[in-house]
């Protein structure tokens, strides 16, 4: 034999044995078609998360295809329910409202299916410019103050939360446009950027505490958090859906005593039509690579497959309920 032809014949042996020993195969597998994910503003914590489950799902689902999207906690039940979507973050509260029908829904969104709850929280942050000489939400319709206040893109569950907190404190809307004041809605990134620069005078909308954005607008500009009244927290509460919390002291550069505020949950959810294995595999990724996503975002640390399936106002999809049930969490 010659010795260019054992060249070539440990040659395809390496290449074989590489093939056999070295890429590791990826151990889900789907058939699915492309796959399109609402997340929620473009610099947000959903789009965070969004990113992070997807970064982590491509390498561990052959064949997956995804187009990620901005969306928020109003449209992204309507685009999941329409098929403009089949996956899509959102907020216990607003899909509460969803499933029954309720504002700001027309009709019951009878086609929503949970995956899981990510066992984080959207706490609305009211940042005010300390030049603006407000320490109160009280001192907007007391002084029929012409607010320039930025609240998020429309649609989204922040911007719903920043228009009823106004509303309940006399100063929506249309109130701040009579007051000579200016409503805007703009990404968290833009708005925030419009804020360094005196553009407008305030943010309100709500993501994590400790959202990078928000510690980023503290350290670059004097601004206030500004707390919510307790019969204020009370009536979101009970009008709408919200949890009470607190933004806790010396979160936020200058921010030295808790906020009242007020809280709802981050789930990620599906069509009911969605595929079972593919969202057995997705379900199982996120809770089983939790350090990953951690290394991702720190808001991971919160993840927890007891939580998993909990507080959703709708039922899960067959394909979630799977792993909960394989791992003991139900039964």
């Amino acid at each position: 034999m010659s010795f260019i032809k054992v060249i070539g014949i440990l040659a395809a042996l390496a290449l074989g044995f590489a093939a056999t020993h070295g890429a590791q195969a990826k151990p889900f597998t789907t058939d699915a078609p492309e796959q399109t994910i609402a997340a929620g503003s473009i610099g947000g914590s959903w789009f965070i998360i969004v990113t992070a489950f997807f970064d982590l799902f491509s390498k561990n689902i052959d064949g997956l295809r995804y187009t990620i999207m901005p969306g928020g906690a109003v449209a992204n039940p309507i685009a999941v329910s329409q098929g403009i979507a089949t996956l899509a973050m959102g907020y216990t509260s607003m899909l509460h409202a969803a499933n029954k029908g309720e504002a700001p829904f027309p009709t019951a969104l009878t086609e929503l299916r949970g995956i899981a709850n990510i066992n984080v929280t959207g706490v609305v942050h009211a940042i005010v410019l300390s030049s603006s000489g407000l320490n109160s939400l009280k001192d907007l319709a007391a002084l029929q103050y012409p607010f320039e206040v930025d609240t998020g893109p429309r649609g989204t569950g922040g911007e719903l939360a920043a228009s009823r907190l106004l509303e309940l404190y006399g100063a929506g809307y249309d109130n701040i446009r009579e007051w000579g004041g200016s409503i805007t809605h703009s990404s968290y990134r833009e708005a925030l950027d419009r804020m360094k620069d005196g553009h407008i005078e305030a943010f309100v909308n709500d993501d994590i505490i400790g959202q990078p954005l928000f510690i980023d607008i503290a350290l670059a500009r004097d601004v206030k958090f500004l707390p919510m009244d307790p019969e204020i927290v009370e009536q979101m509460v009970e009008r709408y859906g919200y949890a009470p919390t607190v933004i806790p002291a010396n979160t936020y550069a200058g921010q030295t005593e808790d906020i009242p505020s007020t809280a709802q949950h981050f789930v990620f959810f599906a069509h009911k039509d969605s595929p079972d294995d593919l969202v057995y595999a997705m379900t199982k990724l996120i809770f089983t690579n939790k350090a990953d996503l951690v290394a991702a975002h720190p808001m991971f640390e919160n993840l927890d497959p007891v939580i998993g399936p909990k507080y959703f106002p709708m039922p899960l999809h067959p394909g979630a309920m799977r792993y909960y049930r394989e791992i003991g969490v139900l039964e």
